[in-house]
């Protein structure tokens, strides 16, 4: 299978053809989604990535709005990572990490001395992985307790976003209406999934994603970040390599 390309747009920039083309892919895949709906949460966004497959054909996306939120005399800064699908022939492909990543890191050197955040809502474990696989330090997680300052700033992006539907106590964003569910069969959990402890922990503190219930999550952008992430992709390369040559090599028992 061919590698995806990727680009970062301003959402400005898309097209009607472009538009289509998203809406058309995210409902593969969610369901009691509009068409009128989705435009208006597009709309709200600031940038778009746009994942290719060889005849260009957008088979992926995640949409970006940048945040600047102040409470009290603190000024909390980061983005937000809205409506994201890949096509399902292209899961496990790392475009979009890398290319998000890419934009995560640009913002943090318009702000060095300052911490940045990358605040998501999560229906669906897979979109909780993401996150919990490849950043250092998030919350909420199974590992510790959310920090005060950290609960703080995902306490304020969370009720500039979502005001009337952000719980504190439970840390769910619960609409009353849903922003698009996934469709049975999708992303589903098995009882012996629940063994992996970050997904048996999403599942435990949002009970209701399969209706469209939102975890409220945040992660910190660090300048070890890419190497964080680097050094990861490696590791599973090398792994990925290593397994195919053992495959290729005569066992001991054969020599």
């Amino acid at each position: 299978m061919a590698e995806m390309t990727g680009a970062i747009v301003r959402k400005d920039a898309l097209g009607p053809a472009e538009r289509r083309a998203m809406y058309a892919l995210f409902s593969r895949y969610y369901e009691q989604i509009s068409a009128e709906q989705f435009a208006k949460d597009l709309d709200a966004k600031d940038f778009v990535i746009l994942l290719f497959d060889e005849a260009q054909t957008i088979q992926g996306f995640s949409t970006i709005q940048h945040l600047e939120v102040t409470r009290g005399d603190k000024l909390h800064r980061g983005l937000f990572s809205g409506d994201t699908v890949v096509a399902e022939e292209f899961w496990g492909q790392r475009v979009l990490g890398r290319l998000f990543l890419r934009h995560l890191f640009a913002q943090k050197l318009k702000h060095p001395f300052e911490p940045y955040w990358w605040m998501l809502i999560s229906k669906g474990y897979k979109t909780y992985l993401l996150m919990a696989n490849n950043f250092a330090e998030h919350y909420p997680r199974y590992e510790a307790e959310t920090p005060a300052a950290a609960q703080q700033v995902l306490d304020a992006f969370a009720r500039t976003l979502f005001p009337m539907a952000y719980h504190r106590g439970s840390g769910l964003i619960e609409l009353g209406h849903s922003l698009g569910q996934l469709k049975a069969g999708v992303a589903p959990i098995s009882s012996e999934m629940l063994d992996n402890r970050r997904i048996g922990f999403f599942v435990e503190r949002n009970p209701t994603w399969r209706r469209g219930t939102e975890l409220a999550c945040i992660a910190r952008m660090t300048w070890t970040m890419p190497l964080y992430y680097g050094v990861k992709a490696l590791w599973r390369q090398s792994t990925r390599i290593g397994g195919r040559l053992g495959a290729m090599l005569p066992s001991a028992a054969s020599e």
